[in-house]
């Protein structure tokens, strides 16, 4: 089995890739925290959960593999053994305030966003590095 196919490491794959995608919105939204008329976005969390749902009934009727898709015609077909890059959808998700100018970036706000993104992108990290590990265990010869 190559480690592209253990359904695990793909859910954990997947969640790192929201997380760092979620990341770079915040980000953006902290550089843009005195551009007026700028309303902060956020990745909708619900949406990719039931997305990685899909995916992931989808992987456990076809016998537990997630497969690669092509979404454009220039797209190499055939199994790469990499994961298939998302793009996450973006929506309006203004802050508690909004100041004279339209802006209603709140840099405290965001700031705590992006710890909770970072603590999860860690947990989901973590994970995958002792997946990895078991998985390296298991195939160990005995006695070697």
């Amino acid at each position: 089995m190559r480690l592209d196919n253990v359904p695990i490491l793909a859910l954990l794959r997947e969640n790192m890739g929201f997380n760092a995608e979620r990341q770079r919105v915040i980000a953006d939204n902290v550089a843009n925290a005195n551009t007026p008329d700028f309303t902060p976005q956020d990745l909708d969390e619900n949406a990719f959960m039931s997305a990685l749902s899909r995916e992931m009934g989808q992987a456990r009727a076809s016998g537990g593999n997630l497969e690669l898709r092509t979404t454009q015609a220039n797209h190499i077909q055939g199994n790469s053994g990499g994961s298939v890059a998302r793009t996450y959808s973006t929506s309006d998700s203004p802050d508690s305030e909004t100041t004279v100018n339209g802006n209603s970036v709140v840099v405290e706000e965001q700031m705590v966003r992006a710890q909770e993104t970072r603590m999860r992108y860690e947990s989901a990290l973590s994970l995958y590095q002792k997946s990895i590990g078991l998985l390296r265990v298991a195939i160990r010869r005995p006695g070697g």
